[in-house]
């Protein structure tokens, strides 16, 4: 067995519209990624960053006149002011910086989770939407913070400024309603998200924190205003318990996913006083049959043991299907030899892999659904056999 080396996943923060490195901040000068930071298993598996971009409600201090008058100035000697001129962007555009930044500051990270605040949602939104495999690390996770995903009427209020950003976030806005649809029709290909709504919020009503519907299972209110919800004042916030529980939620499905591409290097002589192994080469089965079965029921093995209780259950239940077809299959062609029931049963499963025997667990695939059924072989009884006249005296007498 060649285990995989498990690699940290970079956990990004986005902030929202006219936000910064405050956003995240608690009254005590803590942050939030420095709280997730101190529990143990959290800053083994993941590394925390800050994405941060220009935002003010009104940039004109900071357009090409004024800085060319602050470059006069500064010829003076007597001050030094900043002379680079930022603008407010569309959030299409941020969502190109943040791409940008996320190839370049973590061009070595494979996966990333984006946590996002506000309009730090939708940046992040649009950035998923328009991910390229292969250019960046691949979103595995995203958090929506007190987002206005259908709009904040309080940005109806901002519009006589010209700021652009608050032109977006109106509600009934072009770009917001197409970032919706796009959300929804797409909804099968995006990653895990986690969607938390403030119950006080005053600039963004519940019914706007969610995009179009959003699972039950997804959505989480809390206790909370715009502001407070992205500061959490320590690790009994609730805030805090359910953005830790959902990273502990990724890190257990990427080792999953690691436990299920662990190499099986064979041994001629692995398994073979199983007794699933017995029934088949008592029932003539091809020597490449009983090699493929060696290695489901390993990976089958693994998965079992390594999965939570929760996964146990749909595991269990899994099995069940995969017991029934092979009933149906066996039955249909019980007048053949054991070498093509085999066969049979087995291209039952391929058939029904992403149809019947379609799972949540996405870190399951066809190899362990056989091995699931070669794990109910392994018992003496007659659950699972591929030549009737095979007894349990013979196997016995093999073992």
């Amino acid at each position: 067995m060649i285990e995989p080396r498990p690699k940290k996943v970079a956990v990004v923060f986005v902030h929202g519209f006219t936000g910064g490195s405050s956003t995240w901040t608690n009254k005590d000068g803590k942050k939030f990624h420095e709280l997730l930071g101190l529990d143990q298993s959290l800053g083994e598996g993941f590394d925390f960053f800050e994405f941060e971009y220009f935002t003010q409600l009104v940039d004109v201090f900071k357009s090409a006149p004024i800085r060319r008058v602050l470059k006069l100035l500064n010829r003076t000697g007597l001050v030094n002011f900043d002379t680079r001129i930022k603008q407010n962007k569309p959030i299409k555009y941020l969502s190109h910086l943040l791409n940008g930044y996320l190839r370049t500051e973590l061009y070595d990270y494979e996966e990333v989770v984006l946590i996002a605040h506000s309009m730090g949602g939708l940046i992040a939104k649009d950035h998923i939407l328009n991910y390229v495999s292969g250019e960046g690390p691949r979103p595995i996770g995203y958090v929506s913070m007190a987002v206005p995903h259908k709009g904040s009427l309080a940005s109806v209020l901002l519009s006589p400024l010209a700021n652009v950003n608050a032109k977006e976030l109106q509600p009934l806005s072009e770009y917001g309603d197409e970032l919706n649809t796009d959300w929804h029709e797409r909804k099968d290909e995006l990653p895990r998200c986690m969607y938390l709504v403030a119950s006080n919020d005053e600039c963004v009503k519940e019914t706007s924190s969610i995009p179009y519907k959003v699972k039950t299972a997804d959505k989480f209110t809390l206790d909370y205003d715009h502001a407070s919800i992205c500061k959490p004042d320590g690790t009994s916030d609730l805030v805090y318990k359910r953005v830790k529980i959902f990273l502990d939620d990724i890190l257990y499905n990427n080792k999953m996913a690691e436990v299920s591409s662990f190499e099986y290097v064979s041994d001629e002589n692995d398994f073979n006083k199983e007794v699933f192994v017995i029934k088949l080469i008592l029932s003539e089965v091809g020597e490449m049959g009983v090699a493929d079965a060696k290695t489901s029921f390993f990976h089958a093995e693994i998965i079992s043991k390594a999965a939570r209780r929760e996964d146990k259950i749909q595991l269990a239940d899994l099995q069940t299907k995969v017991i029934s077809l092979y009933r149906q299959t066996y039955n249909a062609n019980k007048h053949k030899d054991a070498d093509d029931i085999f066969s049979a049963v087995h291209k039952e499963l391929r058939d029904q892999d992403s149809a019947l025997l379609m799972c949540a667990m996405r870190y399951i695939n066809f190899i362990h659904k056989g091995g699931l059924l070669h794990q109910v072989a392994n018992r003496l009884d007659g659950t699972v056999i591929w030549d009737k006249r095979v007894t349990p005296d013979d196997i016995r007498g093999r073992m």
